[in-house]
């Protein structure tokens, strides 16, 4: 198997983050559902019908329908009239309030896990970051993507804080097909491996300041400039993601 496909094929789900795996049936299909979210295979605004995704997941209606009850209730899924339930989106305004929720959570768990990291874990968070970096000399950006995330979920799982890791998660998936409108820009990509080392180095030599800020940094819009960001999320291709305003 080849790395690219051996990164494709690993599974990003709840454990990665040390979050406890629910082992029911209704909540592997509600992980399956928020990694298609996560990929970017299900998108914001996208409805969510009981038949395709029973077809989708090899599985009954029924855990697919209580599936779908806990990503109403976590607010990753919202009503749409009489045709059943979406994918949630957000408006513009909220979405950058939402991104400045993560970033700082983000930050938080940087700065923690430059105090609690384990000898173990520093390896993981090191692979992942070599893992970004290969993504990145492949111009694969569905490689980096998933690896990313990887590395971003061990700094989480490396902060400790089950209840930080619990919130992060939620919103991480609810924002993540514009984060990755973010990361699919393009030179983008090349951009974050920098300043993941710069997260990576402070967290390594256990300087929980320095991590929080360089987490801050890299997950902030404003780093980015918000006018090409709404500009490029909003084209054509992306336009669907934002609820309707008018």
């Amino acid at each position: 198997m080849s790395q690219r496909t051996a990164q494709k094929a690993r599974r990003l789900d709840l454990s990665d983050a040390g979050i406890p795996e629910d082992t029911s049936l209704a909540g592997d299909v509600a992980r399956r559902l928020e990694e298609d979210i996560l990929r970017g295979a299900i998108r914001p605004g996208q409805r969510l019908d009981e038949r395709e995704l029973s077809e989708r997941y090899g599985v009954s209606r029924t855990p697919v329908r209580e599936a779908l009850q806990r990503l109403s209730a976590s607010g990753l899924a919202s009503a749409r009239g009489r045709q059943g339930l979406q994918v949630s989106q957000f408006s513009v305004a909220d979405l950058l309030d939402a991104l400045s929720v993560v970033a700082s959570m983000e930050a938080l768990a940087a700065s923690q896990a430059a105090r609690r990291i384990t000898q173990e874990q520093r390896a993981v968070l090191e692979a992942e970051h070599a893992a970004c970096g290969s993504a990145i000399a492949e111009g694969d950006y569905d490689a980096f993507y998933d690896a990313n995330i990887r590395f971003h979920d061990a700094i989480a799982a490396a902060s400790h804080n089950r209840v930080l890791q619990d919130e992060l998660r939620r919103l991480s998936v609810k924002t993540a097909p514009y984060r990755r409108a973010i990361t699919f820009q393009p030179g983008r990509m090349p951009q974050s491996q920098p300043e993941h080392a710069a997260v990576l180095a402070a967290i390594l030599r256990n300087d929980a300041t320095a991590a929080g800020e360089r987490m801050a940094h890299h997950v902030s819009l404003l780093s980015e400039g918000i006018a090409d960001f709404l500009h490029f999320v909003r084209s054509s291709d992306h336009a669907g993601l934002f609820k309707d305003e008018t």
